[in-house]
């Protein structure tokens, strides 16, 4: 680890010294070299929170803990909690419908003719992940079930998934997310089944984990289990499931467990630089969701197990994460920037978050998830929905003071400025909250270089009247060639909805570069004006053009008009005659005027007016990219691009704005 640091800091001076010469701004394609090696540098220098607890001390823990069961995820005070309103009722409507539904959904799997036990089998990645994830929800469902009922046929049914899986001959850790999962699943039927199942039972669950998941995860081979020092949703997901595990049979492998766990609280920070010190998460709206899970799920079980996270939850950022989801969600969806689709990111760790911190506001916004009767589908008798297994840990974790009726969270902010270290920077805008006819406007900066990411600095998305008017087109073809090569000319950027073509935001001078947007570039927010409607952030862009001779590059942008308008204003300097392209993806069909200073955007019987103050005129084009289509591309017959082309010029002011009409 020494030697690591030293080369770390090695290649950190050669950045430095690089980037001092000034060299860069003569010949801007040099940039990559240093900026490559920062990257090196970033990945290898091993900057943990080493400090957090020591082996030692956790094996002590473990010696004195007298924890009851059930403590994983939520503890045996929660279970009375929904044990009561089981048996005697209760007024609340939601947690009614989330007891009916966790009892339908555990219902459902008593019947083995369609709910057979899980298969041992590998799927096109040779992974075992799908059916971990489906054992987490049969546990899940129904531990909660049993734990409410004290029926013996739910019991029964876990204990047969469980002694199946651990018939397996492995639990796939050359895919460890599949190794993590299931491990994290036998943990929850362990604790939540603990006063059913026998000595003989919890002791192979016991050996069958240590063997299965916590030895291979114990290996020193960094290479193949890379999840130890990633800093993607790997990381959340491996290090938790193979934690809790180590929690939960802490009693039968002290000394594994102790010396994983102290490598839990030790490199689970190195992920939460994916959304420090803001809390957006920089992988996206949906891969949010796994990486946030994960860790509260750990964190919420070390808190039970010991009394403490050893200051995980403490880390800027992580309070800040659990209202990323409520932030980007838009009267239409969520601000789905990279390769996140256009969905709802419900999850019931946000009903965690909301008793954790007092935020109404996420546990109102959960509650659009309305818990719905589960109806089998025979015609897929391999894997269900995971909702059964989401109701379940909301029942557990909703605190019952809020309704969607008495919450108030008018104290929240209309405009939000989420920063980041080294990830994504989002500012978000919007006339209500939880109101499906509001105004949102959302726009992004930050690193190009990241995990699922696009060339996309600058891009937004523009919700109104109830319609997306400026969409984001979310993931390619994750099959394509080099899909999650993003380095620079990587095979990510032949696939057009990656590019900046195909997105909302500046294209100049297309032929003079492979990549369209600098792969490596980092921008910021520089300005945020208040206004009588509300706050205007000034987007400096020049890095993720510094290759294709942009010498200055700035995005004005927010609402106005009483927060129902969106205004963009773009202003460009080139160091050479350039050509620039302005584009906005839409469903709409638009006519666009005879001078093309306007154009009338219109979706279902709907209409938004998008005037052209700057250079240019408007036009239209097809969501297709300039130099041809590539092999891998989607077809988007659906979206029309309005498009400004300007030839020629070494400045340009580009300003628009959309406007609702009557």
């Amino acid at each position: 680890m020494i030697f690591l640091k030293s080369i770390a800091a090695i290649l950190s001076a050669v950045v430095m010294l690089v980037s001092s010469t000034g060299i860069t701004k003569i010949f801007p394609h040099l940039a990559v070299i240093p900026d490559m090696l920062k990257v090196g540098a970033d990945y290898i220098s091993l900057d943990r929170n080493g400090g957090a607890v020591s082996k030692k001390e956790l094996k002590e823990a473990i010696s004195q803990n007298e924890q009851a069961h059930p403590f994983v995820l939520a503890e045996k005070e929660s279970f009375d909690v929904v044990r009561q309103e089981y048996k005697n009722g209760t007024e609340n409507g939601y947690a009614n419908a989330l007891i009916d539904s966790v009892l339908d959904n555990a219902d459902a799997l008593l019947d083995l003719d369609i709910y057979p036990v899980m298969p041992y089998e590998l799927d096109e990645e040779d992974s075992i992940l799908p059916i971990s994830r489906e054992v987490i929800n049969r546990m899940v469902i129904l531990g909660c079930a049993w734990q409410l009922t004290g029926d013996e046929k739910y019991a029964d049914r876990a204990w047969l998934e469980l002694e199946n899986v651990c018939g397996y001959g492995d639990w796939c850790t050359g895919h460890f997310l599949a190794t993590a999962e299931m491990a994290f699943a036998v943990s929850v039927g362990f604790d939540w089944f603990f006063d059913y199942l026998t000595q003989e039972q919890k002791d192979l669950l016991a050996d069958k984990t240590l063997e299965y998941a916590v030895e291979p995860a114990l290996s020193k081979n960094y290479l193949k289990n890379w999840f130890t020092w990633s800093k993607n949703n790997w990381n959340s997901i491996c290090y938790s499931g193979i934690g809790i595990a180590c929690m939960a049979f802490a009693d039968y492998f002290p000394d594994e467990a102790a010396e994983f766990l102290s490598m839990c609280y030790a490199n689970m920070p190195i992920a939460f630089e994916n959304f420090v010190p803001g809390g957006v998460y920089a992988e996206g709206p949906g891969y949010s969701n796994s990486g946030m899970n994960a860790i509260v799920y750990f964190v919420a079980t070390s808190k039970n197990c010991f009394g403490t996270d050893y200051g995980l939850s403490e880390t800027d950022g992580f309070r800040q994460l659990g209202k990323f989801p409520a932030y980007i969600t838009t009267p239409t969806g969520v601000f789905n920037y990279g390769d996140n689709k256009n969905r709802y990111c419900f999850t019931p760790v946000l009903h965690w978050y909301a008793a954790e911190y007092d935020s109404p506001l996420l546990a109102v916004y959960q509650m659009w998830d309305e818990p719905t009767q589960f109806v089998p589908d025979i015609s897929d008798n391999v894997e269900r929905n995971g909702s059964g297994k989401e109701y379940a840990l909301s029942l557990l974790w909703y605190d019952r003071s809020y309704t969607a009726e008495s919450s108030d969270f008018s104290s929240e902010p209309l405009t939000v400025y989420m920063p980041s270290d080294v990830g994504q920077e989002l500012f978000l805008a919007r006339s209500e909250y939880l109101d499906k006819n509001a105004t949102f406007a959302g726009i992004k900066s930050g690193y190009n270089f990241i995990n699922h990411g696009d060339l996309d600095i600058g891009t937004f998305v523009f919700d109104a009247l109830g319609e997306r008017w400026a969409e984001e087109l979310g993931p390619g073809s994750y099959d394509a060639p080099g899909y999650f090569m993003n380095l620079p000319a990587g095979g990510r950027w032949k696939n057009y909805c990656k590019r900046a073509e195909g997105q909302n935001t500046l294209v100049i001078n297309p032929d003079m570069t492979l990549d369209d947007q600098y792969a490596l570039a980092e921008c910021k927010f520089t300005d945020f004006e208040e206004t009588g409607d509300g706050v205007i952030a000034t987007l400096d862009m020049t890095d993720a053009y510094r290759m294709n001779a942009a010498t200055k590059v700035t995005r004005k942008f927010g609402l106005y008009n009483s927060s129902t308008s969106l205004k963009i204003t773009d202003s460009v300097r080139c160091a050479v005659p350039s050509e620039i392209y302005w584009f906005m993806h839409t469903k709409a069909d638009i006519e666009i005027s005879e001078n093309g200073k306007t154009a009338v955007l219109t979706t279902n019987g709907k209409q938004m007016k998008a005037t052209l103050h700057g250079d240019g005129e408007f036009t239209v084009m097809p969501a297709v990219a300039l130099g041809g289509a590539y092999e891998y591309d989607a077809e988007y017959p659906e979206i029309n691009k309005l498009t400004v082309h300007l030839e020629g010029v070494m400045k340009a002011e580009i300003c628009v704005t959309l406007e609702p009409m009557a």
